[in-house]
C-alpha cells in the first residue's frame, strides 16, 4: 500500500485520501475503532432498524450480546482486512450472515424477558437487508469520525476547556428546552419535567464528546446534529416515557407525586418529535461551530441529491401520517356457523358439535417491553350452549399483559399474524405451533345462565390458519371451578374478518428511505475526508 501524505496534518498516511482503505498498526487504535463501530452501529439499529422500521423492542439483552457480537466480528475482520468504505462492506455482509444465523437457529430474542423466535420475515426477508444497511451506518459514521481526528484538534487551544463544556451546556439546554416546547406545541401535551432533565443530561456529555471527536466546523455539527437527534429519539422510544411527574412535584409533602406516564406513538416520536428535535440540534450545533455557513460553497450534485432525499422521505412520511392513526392496527373477527366444543381432559379432549358465537374487537397499541400504557385493547364477547345444557357467557375487555404464572410471553395481550403455541414458547406445548392473523390473551368474567361464576379468568382466543377461530377459557394447569372439567374451549371452522391491513410496508419504505439517504450521506462524508491514519 503507497504511504500518502494528509493536506491538513502534513503526516505520512497508510491510505490514500477520499476514503481509501487503510490498515491499523496498533492493537489501541483497533480497539478505539472497534468500540466506537459497535456503539454507532448498535444505535444506528436501535434507531432506524427496530424504531423506526420494525418498531419493535427486542429486549435488553439482545442490545448487549448484539454489541458484543458486532465488536468481536468488526475487530477481527478490520485487524484482518484493515478499514475502508468496501472491506467495511465484506465485514457487515459476513456480520449480517452470523447475525441471522444465530438468530434463526440457536436464540430467540428476548431472553430473559419474554422469549421469542423471529419469523422468516424478520430474520431472512427484512432482517437481512435492514441488519446489513444500520450495521454499515454505524461502521461508516466511525469510519467517518477517525477520518476526521486532524479536525478534531483544529481550533485547539483557542478556547479554554471551561469555556467550552459552559458552550456544551448551553448547547443542551437550547436544544432540549427549545425542541422539547416546539414538541409539546405539536402534540399536544407537556412531557413532564422528568422529560426536560433526563435528556440535558444525555445532550451535554453527547455535545463535549462530539466536539472531541469530530471537531467543531460545518460537517461535525451536521454529522452530530443528525446523530444526536438519533440518540434523543432511540431514548425516547426505548426508555423515556412521558408524563412524570405529574403537575404537583414532590417539594415538602412526602407522599409521591401522582404520574401519568405512557409512550408516545408512531406518529407523534417520529412523523412530529423526531424532525423537530433534528432541526432543532442542527440549528444549535451549527451556531456553536468555529465555521459559519458564510462562504461555503455546495455543489449542485449534492445540493440535488440532498432535495430528492428530503422529498422522497417527506412525502413516505405523509403516507405513514395518514396510515398510522390510534386505530390502525385494529382487528374485528367474528364467527361463522355453529362450534364445536371440548368435552373433556383441557386440549384432549373429545370434540362435541354445539351452538355458539363469538365476537372479538382488537387492538395492538403498543411494541415496546413494558407494562406501562398505551395497553393493547381487546373487547371479546362469546356465548357457548354447552352439551351439559348450561348456557356460559364470556366477556373479557382487560388485555392480560404478562402470563399470570410467567411462563411466557402475550405480546402484552394481542399479538397479529404471531407465531405461537408448539415449541415456541408463547402459549401451550399441547397445542400445534400455530400461525394466527389475530390472537389474544386475556382476563375474563364468566357467567353460567346469567350469574357470574367467576372473574379475571385467562382466556386465549385465535384464527386458525385454516380459516377456523378457536376460544379458550381456563388454563390448564389451573381449572375454573364452575366450569365443566375446569375450562371451556371452542372451535368454529369458518370466521369473517381477519387482521387489519398493517402499515408495516409504509414503516419499512419510510426506514429504508432515511437508512440509505444517511449510507449515503456518511460515503460522501468519508470521501471528502483525507485519511487520518
Amino acid at each position: 500500500m503507497t504511504a500518502t501524505t494528509s493536506p491538513r496534518t502534513n503526516r505520512p498516511a497508510t491510505a490514500g485520501d477520499g476514503g481509501g482503505p487503510f490498515r491499523f498498526t496498533s492493537v489501541r487504535d483497533l480497539a478505539k475503532f472497534t468500540g466506537s463501530v459497535a456503539l454507532l452501529a448498535i444505535l444506528s439499529d436501535a434507531a432506524i432498524g427496530h424504531a423506526l422500521l420494525w418498531e419493535n423492542d427486542p429486549y435488553w439483552t439482545y442490545w448487549v450480546t448484539k454489541t458484543f457480537l458486532i465488536a468481536t466480528v468488526f475487530g477481527l475482520g478490520t485487524a484482518w482486512l484493515g478499514a475502508g468504505v468496501a472491506r467495511g462492506a465484506v465485514i457487515t455482509a459476513v456480520h449480517t450472515l452470523v447475525l441471522t444465523v444465530y438468530y434463526w437457529s440457536l436464540s430467540p430474542i428476548g431472553l430473559p424477558s419474554h422469549p421469542e423466535w423471529l419469523d422468516l420475515q424478520h430474520t431472512w426477508v427484512t432482517g437481512v437487508p435492514v441488519h446489513f444497511g444500520v450495521i454499515y451506518l454505524g461502521y461508516l459514521t466511525a469510519l467517518w469520525l477517525w477520518r476526521r481526528r486532524p479536525a478534531a484538534l483544529d481550533g485547539k487551544g483557542e478556547t479554554s476547556v471551561g469555556a467550552d463544556a459552559t458552550l456544551a451546556l448551553l448547547a443542551g439546554i437550547a436544544v432540549v428546552v427549545v425542541g422539547g416546547l416546539l414538541e409539546s406545541l405539536a402534540i399536544g401535551e407537556f412531557p413532564g419535567v422528568t422529560w426536560f432533565v433526563v435528556r440535558i443530561l444525555i445532550t451535554v456529555p453527547f455535545v463535549l464528546a462530539w466536539w472531541a471527536a469530530a471537531g467543531r466546523d460545518r460537517a461535525a455539527a451536521v454529522g452530530g446534529g443528525i446523530t444526536l437527534a438519533l440518540i434523543l429519539a432511540t431514548y425516547s422510544h426505548f426508555l423515556g416515557p412521558i408524563g412524570l411527574p405529574d403537575t404537583d412535584l414532590r417539594l415538602l409533602a412526602q407522599d409521591p407525586p401522582p404520574a401519568t406516564v405512557h409512550w408516545l406513538s408512531y406518529r407523534d416520536e417520529w412523523l412530529v418529535a423526531f424532525p423537530i428535535t433534528l432541526l432543532v440540534a442542527l440549528a444549535a450545533l451549527i451556531t456553536m461551530s468555529k465555521q459559519r455557513w458564510a462562504g461555503v460553497r455546495i455543489g449542485s450534485r449534492d445540493m440535488l441529491a440532498t432535495a430528492a432525499a428530503v422529498i422522497v422521505i417527506a412525502g413516505l412520511g405523509a403516507v405513514v401520517a395518514a396510515e398510522a392513526g390510534v386505530d390502525d392496527l385494529t382487528a374485528t373477527v367474528t364467527s361463522v356457523g355453529e362450534p364445536e366444543i371440548e368435552q373433556g381432559e383441557y386440549f384432549r379432549g373429545k370434540l362435541t358439535p354445539a351452538s355458539g358465537e363469538l365476537r372479538l374487537v382488537a387492538a395492538e397499541r403498543n411494541p415496546r417491553v413494558t407494562p406501562l400504557p398505551p395497553h393493547d385493547q381487546v373487547d371479546l364477547e362469546a356465548t357457548l350452549d354447552h352439551p351439559d345444557g348450561i348456557t356460559y357467557e364470556v366477556s373479557a375487555t382487560q388485555p392480560m399483559i404478562d402470563d399470570p404464572k410467567g411462563r411466557f410471553g402475550t405480546w402484552w395481550g394481542v399479538g397479529l399474524d404471531k407465531w405461537h403455541h408448539g415449541r415456541s414458547g408463547i402459549g401451550t406445548p399441547l397445542l400445534p405451533a400455530t400461525r394466527s392473523e389475530v390472537a389474544v390473551f386475556a382476563l375474563a368474567e364468566i357467567r353460567a345462565d346469567g350469574e357470574v361464576i367467576a372473574r379475571g379468568v385467562p382466556v386465549h382466543a385465535m384464527t386458525m390458519p385454516d380459516g377456523g377461530l378457536e376460544l379458550d377459557v381456563g388454563d390448564p394447569a389451573t381449572p375454573v371451578p364452575g366450569l365443566p372439567d375446569g375450562h371451556l374451549r371452542a372451535v368454529w371452522a369458518d370466521r369473517r374478518g381477519s387482521s387489519p391491513e398493517s402499515h408495516e410496508g409504509a414503516h419499512n419504505a419510510l426506514g429504508s428511505a432515511v437508512l440509505i439517504s444517511l449510507i449515503a450521506l456518511a460515503i460522501a462524508a468519508i470521501r471528502r475526508e483525507p485519511s487520518a491514519q
